[in-house]
Formats: structure tokens, sequence, C-alpha cells
């Protein structure tokens, strides 16, 4: 009997541990944080979130992307000093005295590298990863103790970070882009050293939206949103202990590009306040806020290399450092479609082979010769087509048949190149092309290199159909009567038209903002582009080069809710509509 009583005591504390442990492992399960908080000493530390795209500032991100898909990359390193102290890790007065007496800082510096990457794609949508380490960091903890007290200094000089990756999107701008909304999503992946404040020991996500709006001299930007963060604490005395968790983050800065954009200068304040999990040292050491000046500059015309450098401080006791430095270097490269090359040669003569007859003795059978009477004499630009090469006199690649100088070689400057002579002055305004900016536009002599020779109030921009007008054209108010004043304008444009013979057709478009009725505003802008064809004709203009079509309110170019917007849709358009191509070298002539 007291064996069987023995037997079913064991067998109860055997399903009594199986119990326990199948609670435990539930427990686990269902209370992940717990578990990982028993693990976690530190947590993500750095409050930089380096923005990285070409655009951005270094701490805030700009809803604006490049016209073109375009791919970047981006390298920074930053420096912290004090960025979490001992008033950070201990709210009590008391407790943070005790503990002064014998510890520093918890972490009294650190310095970090950033590696940005990501793609833009098509002026909407943009991805970027980031992959930030600490290549250094030290506590300012002695070797002291204090009863109740464990430091958390970071276990290890070097470590990584957590890992983000975040996706961008332009949802709103206004049709001359002053104005701007973004929205951003962001998850951050647990790469980070947990023990050695790289890492928040699980994954967190942001949802926020940047504004700007453009002022042409200055941009404001504005950044807000929701960092859902796992709750974490820093442990210190029982009940004093420093934890974040869910966060609300903001940012606003001012900038102005300077030297027409290729330096830009400016200033941001970025910050963030815990509203959830924030442990026991309420508010204070939750709500980090930082002021930061900076420069940037891009290395390139293109703008596709830049340089940054910023500094600053933290304004308020949150977990912040004393003061911060950060240094930026990035590159960006778009996705554009280039002209294919020219396909190789459908063949070449194997000149040892017997194809048949070859009449003209050059080695090329007659049956792939296209000139079979003609011997081949092995100069460029086709050597082994069968056919010499045509008389070129001066040897600037223009057979002498259409070369218009044949004793005198093309300069190849871009201006008509292949009439085979030499451009001195394309334009006729007297102004040497080698010292004219503006070539094959007309202008007036300007101590300014680069607008010596240039029109003043056009501009033919090359690959646009659109001669651009730099100041409105004028007409008497209600009528198509064009003002005195705007007659320059005019004139600039009649001088380009006799200049440059390719334009045939140019088609001349009148619009007016939407005030009054439309029937009245589309006979009032036809009115005036008629108006504007008589004058050119008038002087000196072929009127079979020439249209005139009034559209009125129908294709506004701005608001017509503002003054701004209804005076900038008031104007006059010039459309190249067709142009015919210079004169090409005839081919070599058929068998």
């Amino acid at each position: 009997m007291a064996e069987q009583v023995k037997g079913r005591h064991q067998h109860a504390r055997s399903h009594a541990r199986r119990a326990v442990a199948a609670l435990g492992c539930a427990a686990a399960l269902a209370s992940p944080a717990v578990a990982q908080a028993q693990n976690q000493t530190t947590l993500y530390l750095d409050r930089l979130f380096m923005a990285g795209a070409p655009d951005d500032a270094i701490a805030l991100w700009r809803p604006q992307m490049g016209a073109k898909t375009r791919f970047f990359g981006q390298l920074g390193l930053g420096f912290g000093y004090e960025p979490f102290r001992l008033e950070n890790e201990i709210a009590s007065d008391n407790n943070r005295a005790r503990a002064a007496q014998n510890f520093g800082a918890p972490v009294l510096y650190q310095l970090q590298a950033y590696a940005d990457v990501g793609v833009e794609i098509l002026d909407r949508v943009a991805i970027q990863v980031e992959l930030p380490v600490i290549l250094d960091q030290a506590s300012g903890a002695s070797d002291g103790s204090v009863s109740g007290y464990t430091p958390s200094p970071p276990q290890n000089a070097a470590a990584a970070m957590d890992t983000r990756i975040d996706v961008r999107a332009i949802v709103f701008r206004t049709d001359d882009r002053a104005f701007k909304l973004g929205a951003e999503a962001a998850v951050w992946l647990p790469t980070g050293n947990k023990y050695a404040y790289g890492g928040d020991g699980s994954a967190s996500t942001h949802l926020g939206v940047a504004a700007e709006y453009d002022l042409k001299k200055l941009f404001v930007l504005v950044n807000t949103g929701f960092q859902f963060r796992p709750n974490n604490s820093v442990p210190s005395f029982a009940g004093d202990g420093f934890g974040v968790g869910t966060e609300w983050r903001y940012g606003v800065g001012a900038f102005a590009p300077l030297r027409d954009g290729s330096l830009r200068i400016g200033a941001s304040l970025f910050g963030s306040l815990g509203v959830a999990g924030t442990g026991a040292t309420g508010l204070g050491a939750n709500a980090p806020l930082e002021w930061m000046a900076e420069g940037r500059l891009y290395l390139d015309q293109k703008k596709r290399g830049w340089f940054g450098a910023g500094g600053g401080s933290r304004l308020s006791a949150g977990y912040a450092p004393d003061f911060r430095l950060v240094a930026v270097l990035g590159y960006s490269f778009p996705v554009a479609d280039t002209d294919p090359p020219a396909p190789g040669k459908r063949f070449k003569a194997e000149r040892f082979a017997d194809h048949g007859a070859d009449r003209d003795h050059d080695h090329i059978p007659d049956d792939v010769d296209l000139c079979p009477d003609e011997p081949e004499d092995g100069k460029p630009p086709n050597p082994d087509d069968g056919c010499p090469a045509l008389p070129d006199r001066d040897g600037d690649g223009i057979p002498d048949n259409v070369d218009k100088c044949p004793d005198q070689p093309e300069d190849f400057d871009g201006i008509q190149d292949a009439d085979g002579c030499p451009e001195d002055d394309a334009d006729k305004d007297g102004i040497p092309d080698a010292q004219d900016a503006c070539p094959k536009e007309p202008g007036e002599p300007d101590p300014d290199p680069k607008k010596n020779g240039c029109p003043k109030f056009i501009r033919r921009i090359s690959g646009s159909t659109e001669i651009q007008i730099l100041k409105v054209i004028e007409f008497a108010t209600g009528k198509a009567q064009i003002l005195p004043k705007s007659f320059p304008i005019l004139d600039e444009v009649v001088r380009l038209l006799k200049v440059n013979l390719d334009i045939k057709s140019l088609g001349i478009e009148g619009h007016t903002d939407n005030r009054g009725s439309i029937q009245l505003n589309e006979k009032l802008s036809d009115d005036r582009a008629h108006s504007v064809m008589k004058y050119l004709v008038e002087h000196g203009v072929e009127a079979s080069r020439l249209t005139a079509e009034g559209f009125g309110p129908k294709r506004p170019i701005a608001d017509n809710n503002t003054n701004d917007g209804r005076q900038r849709n008031r104007r006059v358009e010039f459309h190249i509509k067709d142009t015919s191509a210079p004169a090409a070298p005839p081919a070599a002539p058929a068998p």
C-alpha cells in the first residue's frame, strides 16, 4: 500500500511539473514583450534619424524628388557627446545624487556612421534603406558601487544598430510646386545590439507626413508622425529606471538656396515626445529636443554629388546629446534613355574567298560590291562597301558635292554643322560665336559672359518646342491693341525667326484668365494672337510661317483664384510646330 501511495505522489508531482512548464511556455508566448524586457538592458539611443535623399536636410526629409527616376547613396558620420546622462536614467534627485558619487554618464559619447541607399521613382515614390552602426562609444561610469544601483554602460564599444527601411510618396503639390505634401512609412528591423544602445530588441514602425512651402528665396519644412516603438527600459534603482515606448516625432526647419541652388544653408529643430511606456522617469527625459544649423554644397553642375555638414545641441533635458556634429557625402545618378550605338556592318568581305566576278578588282565580289565598277579605296567612313570615298578637299568629312565651303573645313560647333562651312556669327548679331552665349539667338552685347549676345526677353530652350517669353506681352485693357512697351519683345521674336529659317511653322497662342464669359475670352485671346501675328508679318516674317489661335481660359498655368495666378494666365505663347532638319551628306551611290 505504501508503495502504491508513493507511486501516486510521484505521478502527481510529475503532472504538476508538466503543468507548470506548460503555463510557463504559454506565458512566454502570450507576453513576448515581457520576455524581451528581461533580456533587453539598453535601447536604441540615437535620436538623429538621417533623412538621406539628395534634396533632404540632414534630420528632415523633403517631399521633393528627382524629375527622373534616380538612384542615390549617402555616407554620414555623426558624433554626440553625453547622449544619455544620469538625469535621464534616474528620475529621483535623491537616487541620482547617490549614484553620482560613483558614476558619470551611462553613455559619455557615441560616434556613428550612417549608410543610406535608395531610389526615387518618377518624381512620386522613394524607397530607402539605412544601415547605421556605432563605430565607438564609451561610458562615464567608474568602478565604484552604490547600494541598489546597477549602471547600464554599453557592453561593446562598436555595435550594429537597427536597420531602417522607409517608403515615401508625394500625395499632393500645387501646379507651381510652391506647396508639397508627402507621406512616409518606415520600419526598423531588430539588427542592432540590444546590449550596446544599438537596438530596441524588436521591430518598430513609423507613420508620418512632411509638408514644404517654397517662398523662392527660402523654403520652410515640417515633419511629424508617430513611431510605434516597443516598451523598453534601462534598469536603475528599483522603481526608478528609464523607459521608452510609442512616441510622437516632429521637426521644423527653414533653408535658403544660394548660388543658383548649388549651396544651401539652414537650421532645424527636431525632437520627440513619449506618449506610452515612458516608465518612472516621467515626461522630461522622454522629451528630447535639438537644434541644428547646417549647410549643403552640391559638387557638380548637375547636382548629383553633394557634401553637407551640421552641428547643434539639445534644448531640453531629454535624452539627446549635449552637442552633436554631423557630416555627409552623397551621390545620385538618373536612369535615362541613351542613344543606342549604330548597328555594326552587316558583312565584311572575305578578300581571300572566291565569290565570283570582281570587275573592279578591289577584292570585293560584285554580288556584295555597292560600286562594282569603281574600286574600293579602303578609306572611311565605309572601307568595305566597295565604293571609294567621295571627294572631300577640306577633309571635314562632308563630301564636296554637298559642302558649301569645300575649301574651308566645318568647325562642328553645333551650329549648322551639316553645311560644311565654319560659322563666325550664326545669328548675325555682330557678336562672334566664340564670345556669343546664345549663338543662334540674336541679342545685344553684355559685360556678363553668360548673357553676352543673348536676347533680353525671349529664350529658345534646346529640346523644347516653345519660344519662352520672359516678360509678358501687354495689351490695352479688354482690347487686342499691343502696348508700345511690348514692341521690344516682339522685335526679338522677329530677329530670331529671320536667322532661324529652319523654323518653318510657328504657332501663336492667346490665353486669358477665367473672369468674364468663355465666349468673350475666346474672342479676345484670338484677336490678340492675330494682332501679334500681324506685327510679326509687318516686320518682315513670312505669313506662311505663322498661325494664330485663341484658347480663352481653357489652358491655365496657374490658380485663377489669386491675382498672381490670373496675371500669369493672361499670356501669349509661341510654339514651334515644324522645323526642317539641315541637309545630311548623301549616301554612297547605288550600283
